[in-house]
This record gives C-alpha cells, sequence and structure tokens, in this order.
C-alpha cells in the first residue's frame, strides 16, 4: 500500500530533489554491483570469444590437412588413352597392368517390342498384351557396388492409370539399383553397377513377372508371380594383369596399393598398342603443394597465436569502469562507446588459462615424435619449422624453407607422420634400444588438437557455453549470487525510500500543524 507523499507544500522545499539525492548516495552499492556484473559477463563473453577462435582454427585443421590427404602425391600411367591414374597418400611402388583383355561391364535385359508409347497408361498396355496383372508392385534385386547380388529386393509400386514414363521414372528414383529407358516401343533394364555375379544373375525379379511378360521380357512367357526369375546375367567383370597376377574387378575404377586405377579400352581395341607391352604406373610426392599446406597452417596458426597474445597482453585502463544508466543518460553514443571500449580492454590479462595453453602449444614445436621412425625428422625444427627469435613474439612459427623442402625430398612420409600420423595412439608400445616403452606416437597435428582442447574444456569450466544453464560453470555460479545480491538490494533501497518520503512527510505535517497554531494568534484586523 503506498503511503501519502507531501511534497513541500508546507516548508518550501524541493523534496522530489533531495530525496533523488539522497537516493543517489544509497544506490552506490548497487551500482557497485551492476558493475560487477556487467565485468563478470563481459569477461565471460570474452572467454567465449577465444573458445571460437580456437574453434575455427581446429575446424581449419581437421577440414585442410586431417580429412584431406596432407601427402599429396602425384601418379603418372605411361599410356593414357589405356589407364588413368590418381594416388592416395598411401600410394607406393610402381605397378605394371597388362592383358587387359576386357572392361566390366553392366547386365542389361531389353524387352521386345510392345503396342504403347510413353503415354500410354499401364492399363491399356496390358490388356494390349493379354496379360493379367495380380499385384500393383514389382520388386528388383540387382548387383550391388562389392560386385554380391542383393539380398532384399526393393518394391516398387504402381496403378494401371500410371503411364509407362511414370512407370519408368518410378523405376529410376527407387534404391532397385537399375535404370530403366522405354524408347522406340521397347522397355531396356540396365543394372546401375558393373561387374559379373558368379554363378548368378545380375538383376533378378522377385515379383511381379507378369509386368515384364507385358513388356515381352524373354523368359517371362509362363511367368508365375511367386518365383523369382533372373532377368539379366550378362555383366562382365574387368580381367587383367597387376605385376604378373591374374586379377577381376567388378568395376572399371578400383583402388591397388594406394592408386585409384580406371581402365579405359582393352589393350588390343586401340590401333598401335601391343597386349604385350604393360602400362606402368609410378607416384611421385608432390612438394610444392605440401609445403603450400605447410605455409597456409603456419600463416593460420600464428593469427590464432597473435590473437591469444594480444589478449593476454591488452592494457587494463581501471578508470573506466562499466558505466551507470545514470551515467549513460548523460553520454552521447560515440562517448558511450569509447568508454566501453576502455573498459572492456584487459578483461582476460595474463590469464592462466590461455598463457599456460600456450605455452604448451609453443612446447610442441620443440617436442620429439617418437611415431616418427626416422630420427632425422622427427621434431618440427629438425625440417624447418621454429618459433620467431623474438620472445614478444609469444611463439609465432617461421620456416625454412630449403630445408623443409631438402626433407620432403629426402623422406615425405617422416614428414606427413611427423604432422599427422592417424594410427598414433596416445598411449602406444614402442621399442626403445629393444625395451618396450609407453609413448604417444601421434602426430603434432593431433598433439595440438588436444591442447587446445584442453583449453577450451577449462574456458568451458569457468565460463561455460551458450547451451549451459548458470550453475554449470564458475561464473555463471557468480552472476547468479551478484544477480540475487542487486534483487535484494533493489527491494532495500525501496524501504530506505520509503523512510525517507515517512520523515519528510512528518516533517511537512509538523510545520503544516505549527503555521496553523501561529495563524490563531495573528491579530485580526
Amino acid at each position: 500500500m503506498s503511503q501519502l507523499r507531501i511534497g513541500g507544500l508546507a516548508s518550501g522545499m524541493d523534496i522530489d530533489e533531495l530525496v533523488e539525492k539522497l537516493m543517489q548516495a544509497e544506490r552506490a552499492p548497487l551500482n557497485k554491483l551492476e558493475q560487477q556484473k556487467q565485468i563478470y559477463e563481459w569477461t565471460r563473453d570474452a572467454y567465449r570469444d577465444v573458445n571460437k577462435k580456437l574453434q575455427t582454427f581446429d575446424t581449419y585443421i581437421a577440414d585442410n590437412l586431417l580429412l584431406k590427404s596432407f601427402n599429396t602425391k602425384t601418379a603418372t600411367s605411361t599410356n593414357t588413352n589405356l589407364i588413368d591414374v590418381t594416388a592416395t597418400s598411401s600410394a607406393s611402388g610402381t605397378l605394371t597392368i597388362e592383358g587387359v583383355s576386357q572392361l566390366a561391364s553392366a547386365a542389361r535385359a531389353v524387352g521386345g517390342q510392345v503396342n504403347g508409347i510413353g503415354t500410354t497408361t499401364l492399363g491399356d498396355l496390358f490388356a494390349n498384351s493379354g496379360v493379367t496383372v495380380s499385384q500393383n508392385f514389382i520388386e528388383i534385386r540387382a548387383i550391388q557396388k562389392d560386385g554380391t547380388l542383393a539380398a532384399e529386393a526393393t518394391r516398387i509400386e504402381f496403378t494401371e492409370n500410371m503411364t509407362i514414363d511414370q512407370f519408368v521414372s518410378k523405376i529410376n528414383s527407387s534404391a532397385a539399383g537399375v535404370s530403366a529407358v522405354f524408347e522406340n516401343g521397347r522397355l531396356s533394364i540396365t543394372a546401375k553397377n558393373t561387374g559379373d555375379v558368379k554363378g548368378g544373375a545380375e538383376i533378378v525379379v522377385d515379383s511381379g513377372q507378369a509386368v515384364f511378360k507385358a513388356f515381352k521380357f524373354t523368359g517371362f512367357e509362363s511367368a508365375d508371380d511367386s518365383e523369382p526369375i533372373e532377368l539379366a546375367d550378362n555383366g562382365k567383370n574387368a580381367i587383367f594383369q597387376v605385376n604378373g597376377i591374374d586379377t577381376e574387378r567388378a568395376t572399371n575404377t578400383f583402388s591397388i596399393s594406394g592408386y585409384t586405377i580406371t581402365l579405359k579400352n582393352t589393350f588390343n581395341s586401340l590401333e598401335g598398342d601391343s597386349t604385350t607391352n604393360p602400362v606402368m604406373i609410378t607416384s611421385t610426392t608432390n612438394v610444392d603443394d605440401i609445403i603450400s599446406k605447410i605455409k597456409d597452417f603456419v600463416n593460420t596458426y600464428n593469427g590464432l597465436i597473435k590473437e591469444l597474445n594480444d589478449v593476454i597482453k591488452e592494457s587494463k585502463y581501471r578508470d573506466y569502469p562499466p558505466l551507470t544508466e545514470a551515467q549513460k543518460k548523460e553520454m552521447d553514443e560515440k562517448e558511450i562507446e569509447l568508454w566501453e571500449e576502455k573498459a572492456k580492454s584487459g578483461l582476460l590479462r595474463s590469464d592462466s588459462i590461455i598463457r599456460d595453453g600456450l605455452s604448451k602449444m609453443r612446447a610442441l614445436i620443440y617436442e620429439a615424435y617418437p611415431g616418427v621412425s626416422n630420427t632425422k625428422y622427427n621434431t618440427l625444427y629438425s625440417i624447418g619449422i621454429t618459433t620467431t627469435k623474438s620472445y614478444n613474439d609469444g611463439g609465432l612459427l617461421e620456416i625454412d624453407e630449403n630445408k623443409l623442402r631438402a626433407a620432403l625430398e629426402e623422406d615425405p612420409d617422416a614428414v606427413t607422420k611427423l604432422f599427422t600420423n592417424s594410427s598414433g595412439k596416445k598411449e602406444d608400445k614402442i621399442l626403445v634400444n629393444g625395451e618396450e616403452k609407453t609413448a604417444d606416437t601421434r602426430g603434432f597435428l593431433q598433439k595440438l588438437r588436444d591442447e587446445m582442447n584442453n583449453i577450451k574444456l577449462q574456458i568451458e569450466k569457468k565460463a561455460g557455453r551458450t547451451t549451459m544453464t548458470a550453475n554449470q560453470y564458475t561464473l555463471g555460479k557468480t552472476l547468479t549470487d551478484i544477480e540475487s545480491r542487486i534483487n535484494s538490494w533493489k527491494d532495500k533501497l525501496i524501504t530506505i525510500e520509503e523512510r525517507y518520503w515517512r520523515q519528510f512527510t512528518a516533517m511537512e505535517q509538523a510545520i503544516n500543524k505549527a503555521n496553523m497554531q501561529a495563524s490563531l494568534f495573528m491579530p485580526q484586523y
């Protein structure tokens, strides 16, 4: 219930202004709490911004150096008319391909001539063919990429009102593994995958045989819907020799020893190509491409290190606390912006989490990597990557390109493993001077991501993530506590303000009463 307030009618004083000035002094502790809250919120956001930078760099490493091949190799074929080849990072050795007597091809079946065009409905087709169809679906199995026949059939439903073109489109959009074409009154069904299913067909109809009878496919003249029928068994495997070994593949593109090989023609199909002359396949490391990747990595890494060093070295301006709402009302937007820029500066100055994390990241540069068997190149500095000489640079990297190129030309696999050893483990068993020991055999990039993740986890404990509740991280709990204290102070200030008004109201009432009594003794004229 609000109390009666008398604003200086008897005393002549501006009670509203007096109370406001008194409350400004009383509000000082509340202002301090709100400023503390603002600092904690800015600090939380500054920490989260650091984590965003770390996550961006981590994604860069994953997308550009780990998911893609780090050790780029170039493959060559001595006859690109017959064979195309590309190399993965694991390509090794020299391959000789000879005796390509047959290319892989897909099984295909073609129906007979029917009385209909693409816009003819299936119902009319069935009637024209004199075929009775008892079910509104077909079920097909086809050869898979691994060269085996699918174990389960794909069901394709239809209606008699559907046109032949619509039926063909439905087959093509299904997962049956076949392609259908209707042209010049004939339906063709072709397996999407090439190859020969040894001892069986490449396309099998499990149900809907009457439909294929209507399209006049051979072997369906007296078809029974309950018995699977082989539609096509004329798929072929590629037949060739690799390094003297007779080999077959279900496709014309396949991988051997890290090479991706594409057979383009049989060896006797092109004039001037002798079946006795093998095609030689070799690979070389693309040194320039790897150097380009490493340079880009170093530049991106240095950008992150500079940003983090700037954060922990940023100047702190203690004479610029967060502005109160009353102070903001007396300033324009530009003044507020410049003030808050100073107030936010140095929030993470000398922060132990970031400082220690940077120190551990820097130590990785000079660490030996036991996952690299060639001890000549088992450190980054041994291949020409070191921190700059200036300590003030805070661990920025620089490259001796001549030293890096020499290492890549001598042992590209060692350099690759030094950066990214996909088979390495955090606790691996290795032999050192004949004795088994436990060591971290991961590459530099894996260890670097691990250290960055440790920084991120420590920051999350302190500053949380946007998906966390306040009680899940330290600053969140602190902010909750300050918010509670702010609310308590707001309630307290309401009580204090009401007390002041009661006191001034009582004063006004007393003055007014005194004035009334004095008027009784005044002479009446």
